[in-house]
């Protein structure tokens, strides 16, 4: 059976069965949301049947668009490199016969969302992005309601220049329309885009909600991401956050880890290291290292969610490749394309000066700039995904079509017991029976209730025992990351005297002198700034993926679902007169596919900015007592705000599962009274309700 027969019989089916939609309204909505569900995926195989989709993932400023410039457009600046918050927006990139921009912009709705939000008092992303974007409509002068109602416009061009000049326009940095712009699309008459679309993302901790709907929308249907995590703060908490909440948890079939801008690690690792070789040697090893914890530990998360699929691709993407742009550029372009670059020049000028002075005085050769862009092994990924188009879109087909299958399966058979159970008590009871069913019932809920509550009593325990040993490890952590060891720098004093050079005998060299300089070295002893920041750094890191971690082992949504049910089965096995255990099962296995626990997702900032702000690279005498403090501080500051959001959510955590443990009785007792009143309804007309249950049981049974 292929997507279209699926989508046929599941077509066939919704429409059989709503003749029955009032009596079984639940079962019948569920198999209709996944006739909607198919037929979505389905869309998208027949209009983009020939497109591979590539998605470029990361975070606002990750270096998205500088990367697909360089990697598409050898480096031409067809998409801005200077996205901020305020005027990052989506652009989809495929092939056209004549270069065309499609901007769409805000709805009415969504614009005045961003007015309200903007008005607010607040100190939000959310605001302040709000509120900068109406100052530039302001700065511009633009009539809003008139632009926002053209929806969206196709704008031609003659070549790629063209385009480039109206681009501007709508996403420049300072745009006339930019802060109007949702997203946008690209047609070029690239061959090597024909077949391909590639998304560039904004970065979904975009704080304008509307443009991260948008980018889920894209991104839901990507075969292939490229995620860009920045290597001076590789895979920190907003990377783990993206790829744990926000990464598609079906479609994607392949995930490249990109540690990006390796530039900038390198600027501030190399001053501890006597060699190029020897930091890239460091970050590669420590960077990587990271990547492989961090991502085991995602992937262990979803494989306890039984995503072991999205599991098993996390786990090929562990080992990162790192870039850089502009090592790419400085190896590739032409000096003067790159020196007109001031950020490109700016790392160019402190690379050549770090070599100098910490690298024995070696210039960076092409080789070295290459080797640092290292444009080769993402090329060689990028390719291999055109490569692999048909066989990454048949895995999508064939990831598909099993779970569709398993999934109308199941609800189908749902369907199928509630009608059988439905007739059963039809043919074989009356009222009076009903009534004393609906009696032994109310006697049995009480008790099956308290057997569930002790589920969840027990899970409450564990929360508040883990928010106790995890307090004691951060305090544990914080006295192991204070230490701070001292180095040896050295001063070198250069003095200088004059001294006589003339002689007796030549009258003419008498007054004559010379400059004679003495060079006095002196050790002295210093701590280093950058240690203190990274301390505090490595401490944030590792405390908040400890708790993070530490979190989800306390109640595992599949372990807890499973107690439930065995509780719930261990109780309706008991047995009494009267008693049918069917009233609960299908409605309870129901409850419990929807139950949804809140999660940890730990930020803590920039913990060391007032280390970075008061202090200089090397502290020396009495002011290494104060950075001592100063990092003492730092590292209480995190502990006190890690164990604060930890509690918090053990808090939530254990609200949440009491209101489920009291909402429990309640519950059973409004589904079973809702399906008895349906059941006295039925034996009103019996005979004509029982033929109507014993055909649909039958036509269930025939697909």
């Amino acid at each position: 059976m292929n997507e279209y027969d699926i989508q046929t019989q599941l077509t066939q089916v919704c429409n059989a069965l709503e003749p029955w939609r009032k009596s079984f309204p639940s079962e019948i909505e569920a198999i209709n949301s996944l006739k909607a569900d198919a037929a979505t995926k389905l869309k998208r195989f027949s209009q983009e049947e020939l497109h591979l989709s590539i998605g470029i993932m990361g975070q606002v400023k990750a270096g998205k668009s500088s990367f697909l410039n360089a990697l598409l457009f050898d480096g031409q600046s067809i998409l801005p490199e200077a996205a901020t918050p305020k005027t990052a927006n989506l652009t989809r990139i495929t092939w056209g016969v004549t270069p065309t921009l499609t901007v769409t912009f805000y709805t009415s709705t969504e614009w005045l969302e961003i007015e309200r939000v903007a008005a607010s008092a607040g100190t939000s992303p959310e605001a302040r992005v709000g509120r900068d974007l109406l100052a530039m409509v302001k700065r511009h002068q633009l009539d809003v309601p008139t632009i926002l109602a053209q929806g969206s416009l196709h704008l031609p061009a003659t070549d790629v220049t063209a385009l480039l000049g109206q681009l501007n326009d709508y996403v420049g940095e300072n745009g006339k329309f930019t802060p109007l712009v949702k997203m946008t699309e690209l047609a070029l008459p690239m061959p090597e885009l024909n077949g391909y679309d590639i998304v560039d993302t904004p970065g979904m901790n975009d704080p304008v909600p509307s443009r991260t709907q948008k980018t889920r929308e894209y991104m839901a249907n990507c075969d292939v991401v490229f995620f860009l995590s920045r290597c001076s703060q590789f895979l920190d908490q907003s990377d783990m956050d993206l790829l744990a909440r926000q990464l598609p948890g079906k479609g994607v079939k392949r995930m490249v880890l990109v540690a990006a801008q390796l530039d900038a690690a390198l600027l501030d690792d190399g001053f501890d290291r006597d060699s190029l070789a020897a930091t890239e040697h460091n970050l590669n090893k420590r960077l990587g290292q990271r990547a492989l914890n961090e991502i085991n530990k995602l992937a262990d998360m979803r494989t306890q969610r039984g995503e072991t699929s999205l599991a098993d691709m996390l786990r090929k993407m562990t080992t990162p490749i790192f870039a850089s742009t502009y090592a790419h550029g400085f190896a590739h372009w032409p000096k003067e394309r790159w020196s007109q670059n001031s950020s490109m020049q700016n790392v160019h000028t402190r690379m050549t000066e770090l070599a100098n002075a910490c690298w024995g005085g070696q210039p960076l050769t092409e080789q070295d700039w290459h080797r640092i862009g290292n444009f080769g092994e993402l090329q060689a990924a990028f390719d291999a995904a055109r490569q692999d188009k048909q066989a990454l879109l048949q895995a999508q087909r064939e990831g598909w079509l099993p779970q569709v299958q398993h999934e109308f399966n199941n609800r189908l058979q749902e369907l199928t017991e509630a009608a059988q159970s439905r007739a059963a008590k039809l043919r074989k009871g009356d009222i009076n029976e009903l009534n004393v069913l609906q009696r032994a019932c109310e006697s049995r809920i009480h008790s099956i209730a308290a057997r569930l509550s002790q589920v969840m009593d027990a899970a409450q325990q564990k929360a508040e025992n883990t928010r106790r040993s995890m307090s004691a490890e951060l305090q544990a952590g914080q006295a192991d990351f204070s230490n701070l060891k001292t180095r040896t720098g050295t001063d070198t004093d250069t003095r200088s005297r004059q001294v006589s050079t003339s002689t007796w005998y030549k009258p003419w060299t008498w007054g004559d002198i010379r400059t004679v300089y003495t060079t006095v070295t002196k050790n002295y002893e210093y701590l280093a700034t950058a240690d203190a920041i990274d301390q505090v750094v490595n401490y944030s890191r590792e405390s908040a993926s400890n708790m993070e971690h530490a979190f989800r082992q306390v109640v595992s949504i599949t372990t807890l679902r499973a107690d439930l049910k065995r509780a719930l089965l261990a109780e309706l096995d008991t047995g009494s007169s009267g008693f049918d255990p069917t009233a609960f099962r299908v409605t309870f296995e129901g409850s419990l596919r929807q139950l949804k626990l809140p999660e940890l997702v730990l930020h803590v900032g920039d913990a060391a900015q007032n280390i970075s702000d008061c202090f200089n690279a090397e502290v020396r005498s009495h002011e290494m007592a104060k950075l001592r403090q100063a990092l003492q501080k730092a590292l209480t500051g995190v502990h006190q705000r890690l164990l604060a959001e930890f509690t918090r959510k053990v808090t939530e955590l254990c609200q949440r599962l009491q209101a489920v443990s009291d909402a429990l009785e309640q519950e059973m007792v409004k589904d079973l009274f809702k399906e008895l009143n349906q059941l006295r309804d039925a034996f009103a007309n019996k005979e004509q309700e029982l033929q109507s249950y014993e055909k649909l049981i039958a036509l269930t049974q025939s697909f």
